[in-house]
């Protein structure tokens, strides 16, 4: 009698084309810190790699021995690493065990196979979580998770600025699998006998290469790979810029969802093990001094992003320094970002729309006089206060809301007298826009809905010594008793910049960003402008 084969939890990596034999696989920085073994040859072509550490006593027990008067006998930890790398067809194959991750080079992985292989098998009906980022000056991660399998409208996904990393759910074929989750790796749970091991990845293999995902996921191509020609010139482009200190389409974002109450510190490799607690560019180049114009493609994609972990102290490579960059280029009239050490190109579709729709956006009926060179936002806004105590009114101040919400709102930063309010914000490269746009569409809902936010504000207003034209003001805030005018009312952004254009200004995912909050403030029913202010 068969003996029924075990149900396994496998974590499958497909290898790029042009990895030719196993150890093609194996980051560089391991050097020689593990052994290997040809797969037996009657099994097919590949190597098992492995590593592993002596146990060693945890960190945490020098905590806890005070509190006990000992330090507890034989608690040790150990840990091993564990890759196999196989050949099927003409492509090779990564299957990690433990830690086995951490021996596979970065540089080898075919990007989002276990996505594609996911969105190609699963029933779109059946779906368990969804993985999505979106980018802008700041990188947004998600992880939405639901209580039974459901369908993509049940996950909030907003098809025009989430991008999809990674997915879970059924397969239509419970057969192939019980259940897969997919980003670049595909990690799959079924019954699997070793010895058909490559015969299964030849079917993964025809799954990725399938279509079946733009019936129901057709919008994840508005991001599409593009060629390595192409990729070359936009490295080259980016690459000028940072010699030169530019950095006004780039920065750099930790690219996976991490355990950030785990992290102590970054280190970046080429910046003399400077602690950094963020990933700052502007920093970083700044800390490579005259070396800055020595960067190369080679050392970006050579030098290790670090971290330090708090709970153990050890500072384990997570990263290399490419896979943390995000940046915008626009080349013969296609714009294009690096993403994860990957260049895509924006659809043409995608471009237009959101290009469109800030194009179409007026400007402040105020005049804005310019900024001066290095002036602050809270300083810009107070000069405006002064200089025009007739026309602008000053609230940039917060405002507690009802109820007992730890939060409060900031209602706008300036309110003019034709009912603009006016969110203002300095564009620089630690700049968020995403906030500015954000704290619109919040406090404008917060305004029209709230009767005790706007008496708070009507009670700020009436309580401010030598205000000008007070009961102008309190015109524009209706009390509780009264329902905000809102084809009168009009949220207003102004961003503060040397740019200029415009809306080149704006770097894509902002402008990508505020077609999202624009579209929030349509559905208010509420006016919106945007409007660049000048450096002198």
């Amino acid at each position: 009698m068969l003996r029924k084969p075990k149900s396994r939890r496998l974590t499958i990596f497909l290898l790029k084309q042009d990895v030719q034999l196993p150890n093609d696989a194996i980051e560089p920085d391991e050097e020689m810190n593990w052994k290997s073994l040809p797969l037996d040859p009657g099994v097919g072509v590949g190597t098992f790699f492995w590593k592993w550490k002596d146990p060693r006593v945890p960190e945490w027990v020098e905590f806890v021995s005070p509190l006990i008067g000992a330090v507890p006998d034989g608690l040790k930890t150990a840990s091993a690493s564990g890759l196999l790398v196989i050949k099927v067809g003409e492509r090779f194959f990564a299957i990690t065990f433990g830690y086995g991750r951490s021996l596979l080079n970065p540089d080898t992985i075919e990007p989002a196979f276990g996505l594609k292989v996911c969105l190609n098998r699963i029933d779109p009906s059946r779906i368990r979580s969804m993985d999505t980022k979106t980018y802008e000056d700041v990188v947004v991660a998600k992880k939405t998770q639901v209580s039974k399998n459901s369908n993509v409208p049940t996950f909030g996904i907003d098809i025009s600025t989430d991008i999809l990393r990674a997915v879970t759910g059924i397969p239509r074929d419970t057969e192939f699998a019980r259940a897969l989750s997919g980003a670049d790796a595909l990690v799959v749970n079924r019954p699997l006998n070793p010895t058909d091991l490559i015969t299964y990845c030849g079917d993964l293999l025809a799954a990725f290469s399938e279509s079946t995902y733009k019936e129901s996921f057709s919008w994840i191509d508005d991001l599409a790979p593009t060629e390595k020609s192409i990729a070359v010139q936009l490295d080259a482009m980016m690459l000028t810029q940072l010699q030169n200190r530019d950095t006004s389409t780039t920065y750099l974002a930790v690219p996976d969802v991490i355990e950030w109450e785990d992290i102590d510190a970054f280190q970046i490799a080429g910046a003399r093990d400077i602690d950094y607690d963020d990933l700052d560019l502007n920093r970083y180049l700044g800390d490579l001094g005259a070396d800055v114009a020595m960067l190369s493609l080679d050392l970006l994609k050579r030098r290790a992003v670090r971290v330090r972990y708090s709970r153990t102290g050890e500072t384990a490579s997570k990263w290399k320094l490419y896979q943390c960059i995000v940046s915008e280029q626009q080349m013969s009239d296609r714009l294009y970002v690096l993403l994860e050490g990957r260049w895509f190109s924006v659809s043409e579709d995608l471009s237009h729309q959101v290009n469109a729709y800030c194009d179409s956006l007026p400007s402040s009926a105020f005049q804005f006089p310019p900024a001066k060179n290095g002036e602050s936002e809270p300083v810009y806004n107070k000069r405006l206060r002064d200089e025009f105590p007739e026309q602008l009114l000053w609230l940039d101040t917060r405002v507690e809301r009802p109820g007992g919400a730890s939060s409060s709102i900031e209602v706008c930063d300036i309110l003019t007298m034709s009912g603009e309010f006016v969110h203002i914000k300095r564009k620089s490269a630690s700049s968020t826009l995403s906030h500015l746009f954000a704290q619109g569409s919040v406090s404008a809902e917060a305004f029209i809905r709230d009767g005790v936010l706007r008496d708070k504000i009507r009670t700020e207003i009436e309580t401010r010594p030598d205000l000008v034209q007070r009961e102008k003001w309190l015109a524009l805030i209706p009390d509780h008793e009264h329902v905000v005018s809102r084809s009168n009312m009009t949220v207003s952004y102004a961003v503060i910049t040397h740019s200029r254009g415009t809306r080149s200004w704006l770097p894509f995912f902002s402008k990508l960003n505020l077609m999202q909050h624009g579209r929030i403030l349509a559905n208010l029913q509420v006016n919106i402008t945007m409007t660049r202010i000048d450096i002198e």
